[in-house]
């Protein structure tokens, strides 16, 4: 009986040993799972802030930029090319052979923009060592093909055959120097333009020698010689025949 009762109250002892002991070990679980969740959750924060949190810009240095603009073609130089620093009111143009020189910052974009030639934009390097820049930009031609527009300038087919019917067309230069060198023209124009000086030598030089011709003899009359006055009817018949012709053949050529 007595052994009964040490052996309950030891089993006792050691059940309440192992309760207090397994309460014990709860809670010391239980705070370093808090503990640990803090720890966690103090981390991730300063993480996220120290991500967040904005890099300083390094500082950008001045350059002095110059360079010719060239044609991608044919390098030759484009003037009047705009260059304009990109979200800045900053910028330049080229002069009659191409060159330009500008003042901006590292990192900066350079906009390139001509009449004629696609646009071109560069970035400054944010690695130069030095204070100047040499660039040669090329720029594309641009090609633009514009769509087809007809006007027509009559209301309707009826008006547009009335006024092409009714077309008065003007003489081109070929008709018109045809014109100026007719044979009846020059005669005209030679009939009424005065003597110059190489034929007004000529005619004193003829007078001069029909004097010398008949010195000392009389000169002959063909007023009443018959043989002259036929030569001269002759003559005169074939000039004026001539005239007839050369008036029919001007008709002829005007003729349309």
């Amino acid at each position: 009986m007595h052994l009964e009762k040490q052996t309950a109250t030891f089993l006792g002892g050691r059940f309440f040993c192992y309760f207090v002991f397994y309460s014990y070990l709860c809670k010391m679980v239980s705070f370093i799972s808090k503990r640990l969740a803090c720890f966690l959750l103090l981390t991730m924060f300063s993480y996220i802030a120290v991500s967040e949190t904005p890099e300083r810009p390094a500082q950008r240095q001045v350059v002095q930029i110059a360079g010719v603009v060239l044609d991608n073609e044919n390098l030759q130089p484009v003037p009047h090319v705009n260059i304009s620093v990109r979200g800045t009111h900053r910028g330049t143009s080229t002069d009659m052979h191409g060159f330009f020189s500008l003042v901006t910052l590292t990192g900066d974009y350079l906009v390139f923009s001509s009449i004629g030639f696609q646009p071109q934009t560069i970035k400054i390097p944010d690695t130069l060592e030095a204070n100047r820049y040499t660039i040669y930009q090329t720029l594309l031609r641009d090609t633009l093909e514009l769509p087809i527009t007809v006007i027509f300038p009559w209301p309707s087919r009826e008006r547009f055959r009335e006024a092409f019917l009714n077309l008065d067309i003007p003489a081109d230069d070929y008709d018109i120097a045809r014109r100026n060198v007719l044979l009846s023209e020059l005669r005209e124009r030679a009939r009424h333009a005065p003597m110059d000086a190489q034929m007004n030598f000529r005619h004193l030089t003829q007078q001069r020698a029909d004097r010398m011709y008949w010195a000392g003899q009389q000169q002959p009359n063909n007023l009443l010689n018959p043989l002259a006055w036929a030569q001269f009817l002759r003559i005169w018949n074939a000039q004026r025949d001539e005239r007839r012709q050369q008036r029919v053949r001007d008709w002829d050529f005007y003729e349309p």
